[in-house]
């Protein structure tokens, strides 16, 4: 979170400061080369994409309540960054177990773990693993804000409107992905 944005994002290539990061919204989805869906000879569906390729697109937009915009003209496509979304990933551990290994490395502190009941469950984490302190009675949810290190896949886009400083802006990322 950056001092005078309500917003909180966390990214070095894109600081959020006063009057932007006021309205913003998340559009998070797997990438197109996640789903190679084809049905075999007997009509069952599968997926044939390779599961490394199991990555997220983010699209970061501007609502009504910009009053400026980011630091994005040095922002051209390719370029890679860490970024953590004002979103949250969920998982869970199902009653009788007490550890899970999260798919994304979660942000310090943002983990969370209820059971049921909303009552915090205590548990501890290491890299992405989140352990409980004894086995879940019911099943418990996990929240967490996922570290994503992507890249600019679009050009990123902006518009100002001078007459009442009103302006609009889009950012387009896909995650990188592993080299090996």
């Amino acid at each position: 979170m950056y001092n005078g944005s309500p917003s909180k994002i966390v990214c070095s290539a894109m600081p959020l400061g006063w009057q932007s990061g006021t309205d913003l919204t998340a559009n998070i989805s797997l990438i197109d080369d996640a789903a190679d869906m084809r049905r075999s000879w007997n009509g069952r569906i599968r997926n044939f994409a390779d599961p490394a390729f199991r990555l997220y697109r983010v699209e970061l937009s501007s609502g009504d309540g910009e009053y400026m915009t980011p630091a994005l003209t040095r922002l051209m496509p390719g370029d890679e960054f860490e970024i953590v979304i004002d979103a949250d990933f969920e998982d869970f551990i199902p009653a009788g177990g007490t550890v899970r290994s999260l798919i994304r490395g979660p942000h310090p502190g943002s983990v969370r773990v209820k059971d049921l009941g909303w009552a915090d469950a205590p548990f501890s984490t290491a890299g992405r693993v989140v352990t409980l302190s004894s086995a879940a009675a019911t099943p418990v949810r996990i929240s967490y804000r996922p570290v994503l290190h992507v890249a600019v896949t679009e050009p990123v886009k902006w518009t100002e409107r001078a007459s009442d400083r009103k302006v609009s802006w889009s950012l387009v990322t896909e995650e990188v992905g592993s080299d090996g």
